[in-house]
């Protein structure tokens, strides 16, 4: 199956193909697109048909070796036999009553044996709306209004955590760490209440602290940044962080809606030994059905368990959801040698694209962390020590553009922009992996430096 990858890449009726079908979405699906995120995703048209394992198949009928995976929840790869006969399962049975169910229980045990900091949870429909609740809740439960973040740390699109980020780290010029509205429409008041610094800078961190701990109601952070290039905390980055919340009666949040059940089954905490207050998941856990969960030790949660706070949504812990979410962490507590397989593909993938990049000398910056990596075509040398706002001005958009779209040709989509993440799935195999770095260099050496 795989070398027919390549002789897909000749065949000019599929960009016509998916052109015209785009083309027609746009008619009646606003711009294309439901996110505004995925119009940043198809410089060249691309309109999916099927999806399954680790591929999928535009309309043209051309298929593809994805590495973007649905932007990370499919950790057993696309159309899994088993999450999709339990949902046809659940639709017979009734997809959402909008009351209780017995799959609520067991969803909810699955999470808290799994996951160390939660005892208790609450589902939601999307991270955005889970982290939502977990800042009203942090409010609620310390009095306090503030809320720190971290630069390019993505918390979702609600009002008063949607700040500007990744989507100028290419421009050029000086940048405060200032928190600056994240979009057109945005009440002018909403970030008063939130703080920004820089990721792993332990100084900013500890300022922040000394200057304004006891306003703060929570720290929320990706205890991996995974969602603007693939930036692991720095030593003593999350214990400082712990160590200060305690200090000053502060929540710590983690927000492991990509990193949950990715970089191991207790996620980051579980990697890193760090405890927090509370915790959103979502993505791996739905394996592509929309879910997401937030939740913590009993005591942090009690504010919900008796009805002082508020956390609402009629579709929030559907069934179906639900099931998802049971049947997904179900198979990874049965499987957990699945992370030890996704952490040896993924170290050899990052090793031969290291090694690819060598030979055709084009400077890259490849940063990775458990199954998740990023890879950044550059114009000069750089790093992602402090997350990548610095290490975005040596980045060659334009070339990282052109690669992905010659890779896009050649049978092989990873996202377009070189500060979003690749994702891995238990569907790729080696010898995948090796046809996609044959394609990337095929790729990459058609494609000029930009000047």
């Amino acid at each position: 199956m795989v070398p027919s990858l390549m002789a897909q890449a000749t065949d000019v009726d599929t960009s016509t193909a998916n052109a015209e079908q785009l083309a027609s979405i746009r008619e009646v699906i606003a711009g294309g697109v439901s996110s505004s995120m995925r119009a940043q995703a198809i410089p060249v048209p691309l309109v999916v048909q099927r999806a399954e394992g680790d591929r999928i198949w535009d309309v043209a009928g051309r298929e593809l070796i994805d590495l973007n995976m649905g932007y990370g929840p499919h950790l057993f790869g696309y159309a899994e036999p088993e999450l999709c006969a339990a949902l046809a399962r659940q639709l017979t049975e009734g997809a959402m009553t909008g009351l209780p169910h017995r799959i609520d229980q067991v969803a909810g045990e699955l999470i808290a044996r799994l996951v160390p900091s939660i005892e208790q949870v609450r589902f939601a429909n999307s991270g955005t709306e889970a982290i939502t609740s977990v800042l009203r809740l942090a409010r609620a439960a310390t009095g306090r209004m503030k809320v720190l973040t971290f630069e390019g740390h993505y918390h979702g699109w609600s009002e008063t955590i949607l700040r500007a980020g990744k989507a100028t780290f290419g421009e050029p010029g000086p940048h405060s760490t200032e928190p600056q509205h994240g979009a057109l429409g945005m009440i002018p008041e909403a970030l008063d209440h939130t703080l920004q610094i820089s990721w792993n800078d332990l100084p900013a961190l500890r300022a922040v602290f000394e200057a304004q701990g006891d306003q703060l109601a929570a720290v929320i952070c990706e205890p991996v940044m995974a969602n603007a290039c693939v930036v692991p905390p720095a030593p003593g980055q999350l214990e400082e962080m712990r160590a200060l919340c305690d200090r000053w009666g502060v929540w710590l949040i983690f927000d492991e809606v990509i990193t949950g059940f990715r970089l191991g089954s207790g996620g980051a905490q579980e990697r890193y030994g760090i405890m927090p207050d509370l915790t959103v998941i979502s993505k791996v856990m739905g394996g592509g059905v929309p879910v997401a969960a937030f939740g913590g030790s009993r005591d942090k949660m009690a504010m919900l368990a008796d009805h002082r706070a508020m956390h609402l949504g009629v579709y929030a812990g559907n069934h179906l959801s639900v099931r998802a979410a049971a049947t997904n962490l179900a198979k990874i507590e049965r499987s957990p040698e699945v992370y030890e397989r996704l952490e040896q593909h993924a170290d050899y993938l990052e090793q031969q694209l290291l090694a690819m990049f060598a030979e055709v000398n084009r400077l890259a910056l490849v940063c990775r962390v458990g199954s998740l990596m990023s890879v950044s075509l550059l114009s000069r040398p750089a790093d992602l020590s402090h997350g990548p706002r610095a290490a975005a001005q040596a980045m060659d958009f334009a070339a990282h553009r052109a690669w992905q779209i010659a890779a896009q040709e050649r049978g092989v989509y990873f996202h377009p922009s070189p500060i979003e993440t690749w994702f891995l799935s238990t569907e790729h195999s080696v010898e995948d992996l090796d046809h996609v770095v044959a394609v990337l260099r095929d790729a990459l050496v058609s494609v000029p430096e930009s000047r």
